[in-house]
């Protein structure tokens, strides 16, 4: 069962009737009842019950309320009241009276405590942080290295492409019409190469036919056929 009883003893169950201005005896007839306090296991609720032991009439069925006054009027008499009328109670014995008691307070003492302090509700979950983009310092990083990548590949291929055509241009010159068409004056260095003029053409022309005129009037030459043109 849900009620669970805490405490119980025989007393005489009695009610004040305000109009005779005195007690009398809950139910049909005089007579012990057993009383008992429950509790609620769920609600936490209490009520005190109590039956005739001769007939079981149910001679009293009320609630505990907070703030309910418990009066121990002498040792084995106590009295409260509700909204309807005013219960007293007439134990057997003192030992019954006091254990009863105890019972009772502690039924107002858990009701006081439970609407003084009720169960805080469980605080709301915690939203998710959002997600943190990318910091600004690795996007700067990353878009200065993709550009020093890119420029850097750049001034290497003009470097390149310049020293290829400066290479080109330095090997041969043209020299002027009527003259030899190419004369390699660079083999090894750009920097001393320089274009013929028809004074330079003509000297070279003169010092080849003078080498031939020396061969050609050597003692071992060994055939006239070398008196050739020029070149």
């Amino acid at each position: 069962m849900s009620e669970q009883s805490i405490a119980s003893a025989r007393a005489s169950v009695m009610v004040y009737d305000d109009v005779q201005k005195k007690w009398i005896p809950s139910g049909s007839s005089s007579g012990l009842s057993k009383v008992h306090i429950f509790q609620h296991q769920i609600n936490n609720s209490f009520r005190v019950v109590g039956r005739k032991l001769q007939d079981h009439e149910v001679v009293i069925n009320c609630a505990i309320i907070k703030g309910l006054k418990y009066n121990q009027a002498t040792n084995t008499f106590h009295q409260w009241r509700d909204n309807k009328q005013v219960y007293g109670l007439n134990f057997s014995n003192k030992e019954d009276a006091d254990n009863f008691a105890r019972a009772m307070f502690h039924a107002l003492d858990v009701l006081s405590n439970a609407i003084a302090r009720p169960v805080a509700p469980p605080p709301p979950p915690q939203p998710a942080p959002p997600p943190q983009p990318p910091t600004t310092v690795y996007q700067q990083a990353s878009v200065t290295t993709g550009y020093q990548q890119a420029n850097g590949q750049y001034d290497e291929e003009a470097t390149y492409s310049t020293g290829s055509i400066g290479s080109a241009r330095g090997i041969y010159h043209q020299v002027s019409p009527g003259g030899p068409q190419r004369i390699d004056l660079s083999p090894n260095t750009h920097s001393h190469s320089r274009t013929l003029t028809r004074e330079d053409a003509a000297q070279i022309q003169e010092r080849r036919m003078s080498q031939q005129n020396q061969m050609i009037s050597s003692p071992n030459a060994s055939s006239p056929q070398g008196t050739g043109g020029p070149w």
